[in-house]
């Protein structure tokens, strides 16, 4: 009866705890232009209206017979004229501002987390790298990477496109057995089977759900309403959370802190790569709370664009 209580009482913790899970995954920053010209297109040629033309006279005593339009021919004039709108004139036009009403609160915690990261975890960061290759930690990313397919495979599915859902599970079968459990991307050499990035945000944005507001999370960065209900879709889709959560196949003797082993693990083990991404932002940046936000619109919206 204590187990069970005890179990209980873990549940909302532990359900906290796998949304954190998947908040801080560094993820390749990528850039796009939204600025494209759209071409004009030509509208139908125009042709001013033709003068008729009258047959050759009747005797006087019968009436003119109705003349016939000519057919003479005339330049044509061309006119352009504004097309239609289109879905990819909207792709291409530039989106609204994402409104930032917990200004103060967002402020507050990107200092704090700044602080966190660049200050207190950037010694621990650099030894880290100093000391493990980069072969190594490359490694362990792509065995993570590869250990959470099911996310990027089941996106796709739901958003209807079956080329990356199968290019997801094409790239998890050969890396699984080539790559050595995925510890190499061995699939990656084929352009057509390059690494994805699918998550639940991308899919609620695919089917049409805006960013909403933005909002900065304590350790969990910068995110906004939609990706933040992203998180929990793509937390139900980890399998960390099937292994070690509340309704693991472990049971009453369930080791759920090996999901946040694993997790922060992964987080640390990127956290070289992540600073020197964030750095590159903030350093040359007037206002850094602003070009973090841009710079994270802008990803994510191109992400899903994609």
């Amino acid at each position: 009866m204590t187990a069970a209580l005890s179990r209980k009482r873990l549940i909302p913790l532990l359900l906290l705890s796998v949304l954190v899970m998947t908040g801080c995954n560094g993820r390749q920053k990528t850039s796009k232009d939204f600025d494209k010209a759209v071409a004009p297109t030509p509208a139908a040629v125009q042709t001013p209206a033709q003068a008729p033309t009258q047959t050759a006279a009747a005797p006087a005593s019968t009436e003119a017979v109705a003349a016939k339009p000519a057919a003479a021919p005339v330049a044509a004039v061309t006119q352009t004229a504004p097309a239609a709108p289109s879905a990819d004139d909207y792709a291409e036009t530039p989106y609204k501002p994402t409104p930032d009403p917990l200004y103060y609160w967002n402020k507050t915690w990107f200092k704090f987390n700044d602080l966190f990261y660049s200050g207190l975890m950037r010694p621990f960061a650099k030894g880290y790298a100093f000391v493990v290759p980069k072969q190594v930690r490359t490694g362990l990313t792509n065995a993570y990477q590869n250990f959470i397919f099911p996310i990027r495979f089941l996106n796709a599915l739901l958003q209807l496109d079956f080329k990356k859902a199968s290019k997801e599970f094409g790239r998890f079968m050969i890396n699984s057995t080539l790559g050595i459990g995925g510890l190499v991307d061995v699939a990656k050499a084929d352009p057509n089977l390059a690494p994805g990035n699918e998550d639940f945000g991308q899919t609620l944005g695919r089917w049409g759900v805006g960013d909403g507001f933005y909002i900065v999370w304590p350790l969990l960065g910068p995110s906004t309403a939609r990706d933040t209900i992203g998180m929990a879709g793509d937390a139900a889709a980890n399998p960390l959370t099937w292994i070690f959560g509340p309704w693991s196949i472990y049971g009453d003797d369930n080791p759920w802190y090996w999901s946040y082993i694993i997790k922060g693990g992964d987080v640390f083990n990127n956290l070289p790569n992540t600073l020197e991404a964030y750095d590159a932002v903030v350093k040359p940046a007037v206002d850094p709370y602003t070009a973090v936000k841009d710079a994270y619109i802008q990803y994510r919206r191109n992400a899903v664009s994609q």
